[in-house]
């Protein structure tokens, strides 16, 4: 079980480097395990140590692989735009709160607008990647091909799980503040929470598992592959959408009297 776990770990190097030194790596730890339990002599540190070690290795090699200038680029592009299309889809709800309330000596709901903007912000955030891939295609068709880049997002089994797991961080971390005695309360995603802050932390983690989700269809769908090519991946985005799109409509219903001038509204 121990080697096959092993094996397991040293699959999850790039590839390049698996055919450069993983038969050499896993010769070498099988004649250092052999050798560790005949003397039974400090087998569980090095047990411990070598998977640790290796672990790090894994990691250390994917992020030589990544551009960080590219990298930069392309967070800070989808950063940008998806904040200045939010903002702009925000601004009619805006005008019809200035315009239609004017008249009753109300203070400018702020935290209303930044609600809807961050509903929409998070939403273009994980869906304009996968609209501008297609976009991505038809511009690389007449450049040389790139090279293909065997890094930790775009392995699909391991998106998927990455994604999983920072979505199921979610749940204990609001039961955790959930037990606090702070009046301030917050609705996230179902949950109560205790403040602003909290509440903007637990909004990123489903944006962050969204967008590690739709990368790998971002990638098939550069290379002309079909949208449904990973369905797990699909079904992870689709239902975050999801999420944030009701909460956005929930925000829109609720407020459409005071937009279109109601007395009394609330």
């Amino acid at each position: 079980m121990i080697l096959t776990l092993y094996k397991k770990l040293l699959t999850l190097y790039p590839r390049t480097f698996q055919e450069r030194l993983g038969e050499s790596m896993e010769q070498t730890f099988q004649d250092l395990w052999k050798e560790k339990r005949q003397t039974k002599k400090g087998f569980f540190g090095f047990m411990l140590w070598t998977f640790i070690e290796t672990a790090i290795g894994v990691f250390r090699e994917h992020l030589l692989l990544i551009s960080p200038a590219d990298v930069m680029q392309t967070i800070l592009q989808s950063l940008r735009s998806s904040a200045v299309i939010s903002f702009l889809l925000t601004v009619p709800f805006m005008v019809m709160e200035i315009v239609n309330r004017r008249n009753f000596n109300e203070e400018f709901p702020i935290i209303l607008f930044f609600a809807i903007w961050l509903n929409l912000f998070a939403i273009c955030l994980i869906l304009l990647p996968i609209v501008r891939s297609r976009q991505g295609t038809n511009r690389e068709m007449g450049n040389p091909a790139p090279v293909q880049r065997d890094t930790l997002l775009m392995n699909s089994r391991l998106a998927t799980i990455i994604s999983v797991v920072i979505l199921l961080v979610i749940v204990p971390v609001v039961l955790l503040y959930s037990l606090g005695s702070n009046p301030e309360q917050l609705y996230v995603l179902g949950f109560r929470v205790p403040s602003q802050f909290i509440a903007l932390v637990l909004l990123s983690l489903p944006v962050a598992a969204g967008m590690i989700a739709g990368r790998p269809i971002v990638n098939t769908l550069r290379d002309g592959g079909s949208l449904f090519a990973h369905p797990i991946h699909l079904i992870i985005v689709v239902l975050i959408l999801s999420t944030f799109a009701i909460g956005l409509a929930s925000f829109i219903i609720d407020q459409w009297p005071c937009f279109i001038g109601v007395p009394n509204c609330d």
